[in-house]
Order: C-alpha cells, then structure tokens, then sequence
C-alpha cells in the first residue's frame, strides 16, 4: 500500500540530484485516450521537449542519458489504472499506479510531491468490517477502489449444547426441525448468546489486528447495525477511536457497491476533521499557542523545525510554493495535509492557504 513513508523514502533517495517527476492521466476510458496515439503520449512527448528547450549546459548530459531511459519505460508502457505517478533519477525509477485520475503535469529538479500528497491524503486507507450474527468480511478501501483483506465465520453448528450444559441432545430438546423444544429451550438460548458474544470479541481482535498491522485510522463497521453496535463495544479504546460509523452494509453487496456505500461516509468524516484541524490552528496561532497562519509565518516555524503538520490548501494558487513548503516538511518527518472544500476557503481568507500545527508554541 503506497503511503506517506514511501515519499519520504523518495525523497532521500533523490537527495541532491535533478528527479523527473510525472502525473499522467491515463485512464483508457477518456475517449482522447482511445487514440492510436492517446492524449497522455502527446503530452508527455511536449513535456519533455519543453524541458529539452530549457535545459542549462551543465546539467544536459544527465537529462539527455534521463529523457532517453524516460522514453523507453513508456515505449511500450501499458496502462493498469486511471494514472500513473513516476520518478527518475540518475540511476534508478519509482513507478506507481494510481486507481483515481491526476491532472498532466511534471517537474525536472526538486522532486513534485504535493499532487501525490493530496491523492493520499484524500483516499486515506479505511477499514470496512461487515458483519453479522454469522459471518464477518474485512475490506480495505484506498485510493479510490476497495480490497477484500479477510473472512472470519461463526463456527455454530460445531456448537457441543450437551457438553456445555452436561445434558444430552435428546429429541425432547431439539425437534425434526432442528429447534430447541421444551424445558432447555431458555438454556440453550443462552449458551447461543454466549457463542455469539465470542464471535463479536474474535471479530473485535481481528479488527484490532489489522488496523495496527496496515496503520489504518479510519474505521467503518456495517452489516448488521445490531451486530455492528455489539462488535464496536468490544474493540479496544486505541481501536474504537478511529471508528467513523455504524451503517448497515447488505451482505450481497459487491466490492464496487461497498466502495460507494462508505465513501461519502468517509470523505464527511474527512471534511469534518479538516474542519475541526482548521479551527484548531486558527485559533491557536491567533492566541499565540501552538500555531501559525500565513506564508511566513509557517516558513519560519520550518526554519526552526518546529512544524508537525503542514497545511496546505488544495489546490495551491502557487504550486511551486506549495511544493517546496511541502518538501521541507518531509525532509523534517512532519505530517503534510491538504484542505478541500470549505475548510480550503476558509484557509485562504486567513492565511494565505497555508498554516501549520507546531510542537510548541512560537
């Protein structure tokens, strides 16, 4: 799963050297892209030449031997998402298929990180459990498209009732039909309830175990509203912190159809929380705390490295600003995130599109 120590490892990869950075629109289901010669060739192709025209002396040797190492992974390059994200350096490539669509656009120098950066930040990783009295799926939804990751299914007909209760399973307890008849009847019911209540712990530690596997901190639990009330009560506090909602979930539901179902769930919660970070920020840098707002004031709290969180409205009005920031913010280890919607605007009117959450307070 790409993520956020990925750019970072790009970027150390990459220290001091001149990188090509690409986002390339290749989703075969745009009609320009349908061409012999589809939309994203040409552009690359202009791309490259517009480089080419740019290019100082000393540093054409290294762009020459670049472009044509450029030229020859996308010869033959066949598309297997909506985009492709791709670096080079001096010696050596970092190629990623993307499932949603970014806008052409390239970079030669200081590697562009601030689109791939709004695509993870937009499509954080959630969990979806779906479950119910009989059986639990467990999903990933990332970056536009949903994966199955696991299946855990209550074991109830393996169920020994005589040996739980120490009596045997006549027929005066359980009938042709398979129901429990008689005296035993509230009994067996319990040890039922009891079995079941063991089956939402296990799914409970199940989830547990995959969101501190996968570093997950969105959770979304559908299926059976009833069973998912019964599984959230029992994940651990550091789990339950993370869960998003509760919403019923039908079982026949395809991948495709729970990926619609939880989106706008997740990308409200998004918004949410970029709402409450923005307040946050705004007020603190206005009491003095720990916050800055503005151009200036953020570049100086990176100078001091003071910065946790870098802010960024998106889309950036100067992109090559909102790249640089978002690159000394990497190489410091803080967080980047980018405002949407709203909170974007909002951001705009009192800082310039920029803001930052500091360790301390300046």
């Amino acid at each position: 799963m790409l993520n956020l120590s990925d750019v970072k490892t790009l970027l150390n990869e990459g220290e001091g050297q001149d990188i090509l950075s690409l986002y390339l629109h290749v989703d075969n289901a745009l009609q320009e892209n349908q061409a012999t010669n589809p939309a994203w060739r040409i552009w690359l192709k202009k791309h490259l030449r517009d480089i080419d025209d740019q290019i100082s002396e000393d540093r054409r040797e290294n762009w020459e031997n670049l472009r044509a190492r450029v030229e020859g992974y996308f010869q033959d390059y066949t598309p297997s998402g909506k985009a492709v994200v791709a670096f080079f350096g001096d010696d050596w490539d970092q190629v990623y298929a993307l499932p949603v669509p970014v806008e052409n656009q390239g970079a030669y120098g200081r590697p562009l990180v601030t689109p791939l950066l709004w695509a993870l930040d937009e499509y954080e990783p959630y969990l979806v459990v779906q479950v119910d009295q009989e059986e639990a799926h467990f999903y990933v939804s990332y970056l536009g498209q949903t994966e199955f990751r696991d299946s855990m299914e209550i074991d109830i007909d393996e169920y020994d009732f005589g040996q739980k209760t120490g009596k045997p399973m006549t027929s005066s307890v359980r009938g042709a039909s398979g129901a429990v008849q008689g005296s035993n009847r509230e009994e067996f019911e319990d040890m039922i309830s009891e079995h079941r209540m063991r089956f939402y712990r296990q799914v409970a530690e199940h989830t547990r175990l995959i969101v501190e596997k996968e570093g997950i901190e969105r959770v979304i639990i559908g299926g059976s509203e009833e069973s998912g009330r019964v599984v959230r009560k029992q994940l651990a506090q550091n789990v339950d912190k993370h869960v998003v909602d509760v919403v019923s979930i039908p079982r026949h539901y395809t991948l495709h159809e729970i990926f619609r179902h939880v989106q706008p769930l997740a990308l409200e919660h998004e918004r949410q929380t970029e709402h409450d970070l923005i307040d946050e920020v705004i007020n603190s840098a206005r009491a003095g705390g720990r916050g800055a707002l503005g151009i200036e004031a953020t570049q100086t709290a990176l100078q001091n490295q003071q910065v946790s969180h870098l802010i960024l409205s998106w889309p950036p009005r100067d992109a090559q600003m909102a790249n640089d920031l978002a690159y000394q913010a990497l190489k410091l280890n803080s967080e980047v995130i980018t405002l949407h919607g709203a909170p974007a605007d909002r951001l705009w009117q009192e800082g310039e599109g920029v803001a930052a959450r500091l360790y301390y307070s300046i």
